[in-house]
């Protein structure tokens, strides 16, 4: 550094042209630095009153969107039938079991809950909590579409409870609308997979194949602490033990009484008890 500074006169011997230049180089530092502050802080407000802008811009393109389409809208308003609101809660009951009978759902309760919704869009609201399988809450939900109003669904829970499924709702019924059919998504011609299966559905019912033959313990072979199994399967009686793959399930352990097959972190177990069901 005093390398750097030799030969340089202290600041009282500089000219007042030096002084100039000098005073005016940091003076236009200072500037862009300052600029630059104010560009980055938006210190003026300049880029919130273009963002306000873009945003009034956009707002004033919709409502003159909305305004040229005014005359069609009230058109479709005059033209749309006009229904009678007769319906009841006590009528919606009698639709609802009807339709959970023909499903096969166990209700378990069905009442008239507190009704909701504004004036043009007012709804009765059926508390419903039911019991059954997964194809018969389908069938449930896509027998909506057969009744004479709108009835929507709100709150649905469904969760695993034994064999079957607990299902509570509580079913929105809107008079003067008409009912809608459920979209179908995916279904190229079979049946909708149940998400609430377990895990080796897909596994068994790929051994089971067409015939609906589910997998089976036959029988057991146990000689010198070494167990091999004997399993049915759609495809015939296949023998296997531990470290095997039986329906794309590992098979972790074979013993005298029972085949553990693991999948996913699931365990599945073939016993003699389920020859017997």
């Amino acid at each position: 550094m005093p390398e750097l500074l030799r030969g340089w006169l202290p600041l009282h011997a500089w000219s007042g042209r030096r002084r100039a230049a000098i005073a005016t180089a940091f003076g236009a530092l200072a500037a862009g630095l300052m600029g630059g502050a104010c560009v980055a802080l938006d210190l003026g407000g300049g880029l919130a009153a273009q963002s306000a802008l873009a945003d009034a811009k956009a707002r004033l393109a919709g409502a003159r969107q909305t305004l040229a389409r005014l005359s069609a809208l009230q058109r479709d308003a005059q033209d749309w039938p006009q229904r009678v609101r007769d319906g009841s809660a006590a009528g919606d009951i009698r639709s609802v079991s009807q339709l959970a009978a023909q499903a096969g759902l166990v209700l378990i309760a069905l009442e008239p809950a507190a009704s909701g919704g504004p004036r043009a869009q007012a709804f009765r609201t059926t508390k419903l909590v039911a019991w059954g399988s997964f194809g018969q809450l389908r069938a449930f939900l896509e027998g909506l579409a057969a009744l004479p109003e709108l009835a929507v669904p709100a709150e649905l829970t469904v969760r695993r409870s034994g064999e079957g499924l607990a299902v509570s709702a509580m079913l929105q019924v809107f008079d003067g609308l008409p009912a809608v059919a459920i979209a179908r998504r995916g279904e190229a011609g079979g049946a909708l997979a149940d998400p609430f299966a377990s895990r080796f559905a897909g596994a068994l019912g790929a051994a089971a194949g067409q015939g609906g033959v589910a997998m089976r313990l036959a029988g057991m072979l146990v000689e010198r602490g070494r167990a091999i199994a004997l399993v049915e399967t759609a495809e015939g009686t296949v023998a296997v033990q531990a470290g095997a793959t039986l329906g794309g399930a590992h098979v972790s352990s074979v013993d005298a009484a029972r085949v553990v097959l693991a999948l996913d972190g699931a365990t599945h177990s073939l016993t003699w008890a389920e020859d017997a069901k």
